[in-house]
């Protein structure tokens, strides 16, 4: 049974100590006073083990509501608050939540639920939180707690210094730097701002915020904006995760954190992971530009094509072995009885090669696929190259044709021509293969991920 004196170690944290603000916070939440937060929940569930459903805010209440439930021995699913009613309909259908906090109410269904659950699970995070999709990633209290120790011990984090909970809660990524931060008895700021709204920026320099995460949604805005421009005084670390970046900006911000001695890191992960895979340290950027780094402590990464596991510099498909890889998915509540299906190794979809040093670079997703006259065609990997050279580009096929959406800079009057030479002198597809579209902004999912269903409605 988990309890708050296992989770993340809190209970071993003294009472005093400093670890929560959120947007209507004027002091910090202490410790004991989140714990006492927490039990606020207790006499409505202490009940039979069962499903919550938490629309988890990103706020003191939504972290105490966490706490309560897994205190109280529950499964809980982390979603997104902003879903629609019809999404969240489906999936109350599918599972049969007997717990669901949302807009900080809590609701308790009369029905006894006669699930059964694996006695090892304790989170689950959507493989497409945007949408609502009922297909989740089981995980663990060790697969949470043993990732939040690696990310602590490559980051540095420091019990003295407070991060940025900017990313959303039931976001892998944003999760992680909560559980990461607790783990080590750091503070987290919370809020729902971001990067463009005007308040953010004075309040991370209130909170006095030293670690900063962001996606690449979040790195062209402050390309845009100007990294010299962030005035933040404590600010030791920088983090990059959430997709491929162009490699002049994770520069630019390499750069920026050089002047100021602090560090950059690029991360690789997945929600299947807990979420984090590898990292590349910031000693290591300059000479490594497009690696994603080594595995996380204790874990290592292999290459495998269909005869096994290949050789440094050959390219193959991904395999990470740790212990923070999930039990398996669940799409409907059956499989949430099922014990762990993949037992450390996780095939993470995802192609590339490592370095006689098992440095990892990325250069496609196997999803990500497509035949152009019976050639398979890498659409990361055309994506990859675009993007060496211009800021906001995605890729997709439709037909026998690939389709390049571009957003058009300033500063570059023949995008078009400049990028299908670029092309022409990369690959071996014929010129009539691509075709290019001109739209205002590339659409992003709420993780600010290329949104490339989306994209279709502009053909």
């Amino acid at each position: 049974m988990i309890d708050m004196m296992s989770f993340l170690g809190i209970d071993d944290l003294p009472s005093s100590s400093p670890i929560l603000s959120d947007d209507q916070s004027e002091d910090w939440t202490t410790i004991g006073e989140l714990k006492q937060l927490s039990q606020l929940w207790d006499d409505n569930l202490e009940a039979q083990r069962s499903i919550v459903f938490l629309y988890i805010q990103n706020s003191i209440l939504g972290v105490a509501q966490l706490l309560a439930s897994l205190k109280n021995n529950h499964v809980v699913a982390l979603l997104d608050p902003n879903l629609p009613i019809r999404s969240k309909q489906e999936l109350h259908n599918i599972y049969k939540p007997r717990f669901i906090f949302d807009e900080n109410k809590l609701t308790v269904s009369t029905i006894k639920s006669d699930l059964e659950l694996h006695p090892d699970l304790s989170v689950l995070l959507s493989t497409s939180g945007s949408t609502g999709s009922p297909k989740f990633v089981k995980l663990t209290q060790r697969n949470i707690e043993s990732n939040a120790k690696s990310i602590c011990e490559v980051l540095d984090i420091r019990t003295s210094e407070v991060g940025c909970g900017h990313l959303p809660l039931h976001y892998s990524y944003g999760l992680s730097v909560l559980t990461s931060h607790i783990f080590k008895g750091a503070p987290v700021h919370l809020t729902s701002k971001g990067f463009l709204d005007d308040s953010f920026w004075k309040q991370m320099k209130y909170w006095k915020i030293a670690h900063l995460p962001g996606v690449p949604f979040h790195y062209l805005m402050l390309k845009r904006f100007g990294f010299s421009k962030v005035d933040l005084p404590n600010l030791r670390v920088l983090t990059q995760a959430g997709g491929a970046l162009d490699s002049r900006i994770k520069k630019n911000a390499h750069d920026f954190m050089n002047e100021r001695n602090g560090k950059f890191h690029v991360m690789y992960g997945q929600t299947e992971a807990s979420p984090r895979l590898t990292t590349l340290s910031h000693e290591d950027f300059s000479t490594n530009p497009n690696s994603v780094g080594v595995a996380m402590p204790g874990a290592k990464l292999e290459i495998h094509n269909d005869e096994g596991k290949v050789d440094t510099g050959v390219e193959g498909n991904i395999m990470y072995f740790g212990k923070n890889v999930m039990m398996g998915y669940a799409e409907n509540s059956l499989d949430l009885a099922e014990g762990d299906l993949l037992n450390g190794v996780l095939d993470t979809g995802d192609i590339g090669f490592l370095d006689k040093d098992n440095r990892l670079t990325i250069t496609g997703r196997s999803k990500r696929i497509g035949k152009i006259a019976g050639l398979r065609i890498n659409l990361d990997e055309v994506e990859n190259c675009l993007l060496k050279e211009y800021g906001e580009i995605a890729v997709i096929q439709e037909s026998d044709n690939l389709i390049i959406f571009y957003v058009k800079p300033k500063e570059q009057e023949k995008i078009k021509e400049n990028a299908l030479e670029l092309l022409m002198n990369t690959f071996s597809l014929s010129k009539v293969t691509y075709k290019f579209k001109e739209i205002t902004h590339i659409p992003r999912t709420n993780r600010n991920k290329t949104d490339y269903s989306s994209l279709k409605k502009f053909i």
